[in-house]
């Protein structure tokens, strides 16, 4: 593996013109050129899997079925879908107008927007740098990726791979740290699209505002999974573990911690315990059983939060600094007050709050955090369902589920509030890095018609014409 090595920061101005200078000369208007490309990455990833899944191993200790699973393979069939609606989603549209408008054959195409950064996060290395940049390709944008420096291995082999497979004058991968970030920011781009925290998503915004950039923010936040009495405990203990202990819980739309119903509590934190000893065997340390946590500033924050916790460790509790590992915990008797809720987690801790009802759950959410990322319904009750559903705001949602939402082909993905603005995914890649064109036809023929509008003649008369005959009337 190559040693990490910083794009030079005085080489980027340059290397940007490039990318804009390929966009003016129409290089990637073709859509078969485009198409050309998302092939080309769909077998980067199919011929250097393995080298990937090593480099995901060795940043977050990424296993095996997790590289495939919510990394590459996904990666790949969100390629094969995009093939295969590219055409369906660049059509030209006819909306619907009032008839009046019809002969103006009002139309909208779908234009690129330009050059554009797409700044990715550790989390998921590959992922979530190279998945957004699945949009630029297809809109016809060129642009630069920028993989997350804290995931080192992961980030070289893209710089490698990238100009093997890709065309190196339409797209473009640097890697650095804050400085090559902070360098890059200070340039102008038609779409700046960033994964991470919300306090590095000010401050892109701000730097987007200098140029009135729009801007993607993919942000995270406390998702809750609320655990109903009319819940399938087993089933929602499952499921909760794998969605919060998956990448060594730091994923963006990970449960944060769950809301359980006081007359269930007992019974779920059991299923909960009979759950992690049978996913990890009795050895959750094991390779391929659990990630680790990104680096040794990260492990300290999770190790400091759960030893300032004021609940109980049911299950779990361990860790070694060593190998930045941290045991799938499990911690009940929490409050709203507790470290454990006073800030995302990103980590394989699970805080377990009671509530009385799922009234109650519902309006304790926002106080914790006002829109998460993801919410997570566990109830077989449809009525409750449509209660939590509208009385609730987040992101996205996952029924008796967690986590794909992000996982459904043409679902768009995006934060609200405060977890983030914008989409993406499917159709939604293509509405982001696109600018909807809106183009309409006057014949000559139809001056007549117009004749309203023009300064000459009888005012009054004209007026009463327009009100008359040309104003849309209120149902």
């Amino acid at each position: 593996m190559a040693t990490f090595t910083s794009t030079p920061v005085s080489e980027l101005p340059a290397l940007l013109q490039e990318l804009k200078d390929t966009f003016q000369s129409r290089k990637t208007r073709d859509i078969e050129f485009r198409k050309g490309q998302l092939k080309q990455f769909w077998k980067l990833v199919d011929e250097n899997e393995e080298q990937l899944r090593i480099a995901l191993l060795k940043d977050v200790g990424k296993p095996i079925v997790e590289s495939a699973g919510l990394e590459l393979s996904l990666f790949k069939n969100e390629i094969v879908h995009m093939l295969d609606k590219l055409d369906e989603w660049l059509a030209p549209e006819m909306p619907a107008v009032p008839a009046a408008f019809e002969g103006l054959t009002p139309t909208i195409y779908k234009q690129p927007k330009g050059t554009c950064l797409v700044i990715g996060a550790w989390n998921y290395p590959f992922f979530l740098a190279a998945s957004p940049f699945l949009g630029a390709i297809a809109s016809g944008c060129t642009g630069i990726m920028k993989p997350s420096e804290l995931a080192p291995v992961t980030a070289m082999a893209m710089a490698e791979l990238v100009p093997k497979y890709l065309d190196s004058s339409c797209y473009k991968v640097v890697n650095g740290g804050v400085d090559v970030v902070t360098a890059l920011l200070k340039l102008q781009y038609d779409h700046l699209f960033y994964t991470g925290g919300g306090n590095v998503g000010k401050i892109v915004m701000r730097a987007a505002a200098e140029y009135l950039t729009p801007v993607t923010l993919e942000l995270g936040g406390k998702s809750p999974a609320i655990v109903s009495k009319n819940a399938d405990l087993k089933i929602a203990a499952k499921r909760i573990a794998w969605g919060k202990f998956a990448c060594a819980g730091q994923t963006c739309v990970a449960p944060d911690y769950a809301l359980v119903e006081e007359s269930v509590h007992d019974e779920f934190v059991k299923c909960l315990k009979d759950v992690i000893w049978d996913f990890y065997e009795g050895d959750a340390k094991a390779e391929h059983k659990t990630g680790r946590i990104v680096n040794t500033r990260h492990w300290e924050r999770v190790t400091n939060l759960l030893a300032n916790t004021k609940g109980t460790i049911v299950s779990g509790g361990s860790s070694d600094k060593e190998t930045l590992y941290v045991e799938p915990t499990v911690v009940t008797n929490v409050t709203t007050s507790d470290p454990l809720l006073l800030e995302e987690i990103f980590g394989p801790i699970l805080p377990i709050l009671t509530v009385p009802s799922i009234a109650d759950a519902c309006e304790l959410v926002p106080k914790i955090s006002e829109q998460p990322l993801g919410l997570y319904i566990m109830t077989e009750s449809s009525e409750e369902v449509d209660y939590m559903l509208s009385h609730t705001s987040s992101g996205g949602v996952t029924i008796n589920d967690c986590m794909t939402q992000i996982a459904v082909p043409n679902l768009p993905f995006g934060g609200v509030g405060l977890s983030g603005m914008g989409c993406y995914h499917g159709r939604a890649s293509i509405d982001t890095f696109t600018h909807r064109r809106s183009v309409v036809n006057v014949p000559k023929e139809a001056d007549g018609a117009f004749e309203w509008r023009y300064p000459n003649g009888d005012q009054v008369a004209k007026y009463k014409f327009y009100r008359e005959n040309l104003e849309v009337k209120l149902p």
